[in-house]
């Protein structure tokens, strides 16, 4: 069985063709700078050489059509069993389900809680339902892996009918990367309680006992928790009432903010991207302040969910961020001796692909784990598929 997975960007597309008897990649893409009159676009057929090529693609439809023409010239279309897509939210559909008008109206109807995702995510599935319109598109959603976690830790403040009528309370995202990484850490350490750090341009951290997500940073939309890219993260609903009547702003204005320049971007006022930040704090105050903020913030939600869990066995780091950064890492672990985090620097600063950066008196194991969200859809897609069938 052949699965694609797309994994479609606001200016990016990405794609990874499995066969699924043995988990293998057959063949991978990736399309950059879409909208731009020179693309770049990478693919590698297993283990071949990596080629490259600049193109123009002005959108996700030209660049779904692009990869698809490489793709056949070794593998037919006709072959995949299904594409598979790395969805994010949708009003009362959660899971592995395939993506029916109905569930592409219910991806819509959430369209403002996640705006960038789900119309990027549109648009792509739409390309996919013209160029194969015979083969079953099916969707992992974000949620979840988040589904299961306590009532008390999902809920916010608010009126119930808000939860009842709205749907108001927390989802979570990055529900594949902090499912592999749980997966992984069982294996490789044994590990039961995990606290799960997906650091990058969209970060979150996640709370795991006995595979199962317990708590996670982001809640009902993407916005939430740890300072994102360009997203704002955690803000006191207050202060932004206040901003909107100063300024006079309306709500398409200041969810434009929101979701483009708030963030990493908005306090540095340089970059939302760490490593951009990085090679300049020293001489900007304002990147250094970013760098800290962000950092400060995965530092309290390890020690909430030490607390939450009642010790934890690993804090594992992965996400671009989380897995090329020893600044950062060393950053957010400085100072916790005392709840039994010890980073070895060495380790941390020789930067392993895969490996323990703790020292070994660290009661706390601590990895950087590479995720692989792509093989979880995978993998549920071929589950659903023989549901299906």
């Amino acid at each position: 069985m052949k699965i694609l997975i797309a994994n479609p960007g606001s200016t990016s597309y990405k794609c990874k063709l499995y066969d699924m008897a043995d988990e293998t990649i057959l063949f991978q893409a990736v399309v950059e700078r879409i909208g731009d009159q020179e693309s770049p676009v990478s693919w590698q057929f297993g283990e071949l050489d990596k080629q490259k090529k600049v193109l123009a693609i002005p959108d996700c439809m030209t660049a779904v059509d692009q990869i698809l023409n490489i793709l056949q010239q070794k593998y037919p279309l006709k072959d995949i069993a299904a594409v598979g897509f790395k969805t994010v939210h949708a009003k009362d559909v959660s899971g592995c389900v395939e993506l029916t008008d109905e569930v592409l109206d219910a991806m819509r109807a959430y369209a403002p809680l996640v705006p960038v995702h789900n119309a990027v995510y549109l648009t792509a599935i739409e390309a996919f339902k013209n160029v194969l319109p015979d083969t079953p598109r099916i969707g992992l959603f974000e949620t979840h892996f988040h589904q299961d976690i306590p009532m008390e830790a999902a809920m916010y403040g608010v009126p119930y009918e808000w939860v009842e009528k709205h749907g108001v309370r927390k989802y979570g995202f990055h529900g594949a990367s902090h499912r592999y990484i749980a997966g992984r850490a069982k294996t490789l350490y044994n590990a039961d309680k995990v606290i799960s750090c997906h650091l990058g341009g969209s970060a979150s951290v996640c709370a795991i006992r006995d595979g199962k997500s317990i708590d996670t940073s982001m809640g009902m939309s993407a916005q939430c928790g740890l300072l994102n890219a360009k997203r704002v993260g955690d803000l006191d609903p207050f202060a932004l009432l206040y901003v909107m009547e100063e300024e006079n702003l309306s709500i398409d204005q200041v969810r434009e903010c929101l979701i483009s320049r708030a963030g990493l971007l908005g306090l540095s006022g340089l970059s939302g991207d760490l490593r951009d930040i990085e090679e300049v704090m020293e001489q900007n105050p304002k990147a250094k302040l970013a760098f800290k903020t962000f950092a400060y913030g995965v530092k309290r939600y390890i020690g909430e969910y030490i607390a939450a869990l009642n010790g934890a066995d690993l804090v594992a780091f992965t996400g671009g961020g989380g897995q090329f950064s020893p600044l950062l890492r060393s950053e957010i672990l400085k100072d916790m001796n005392n709840l039994g985090i010890v980073l070895d620097h060495d380790r941390n600063e020789n930067n392993p692909k895969e490996g323990l950066i703790s020292a070994e008196d660290s009661k706390i194991k601590i990895s950087v784990l590479p995720t692989n969200e792509e093989l979880i859809v995978a993998r549920e897609v071929a589950q659903k598929l023989t549901e299906l069938s």
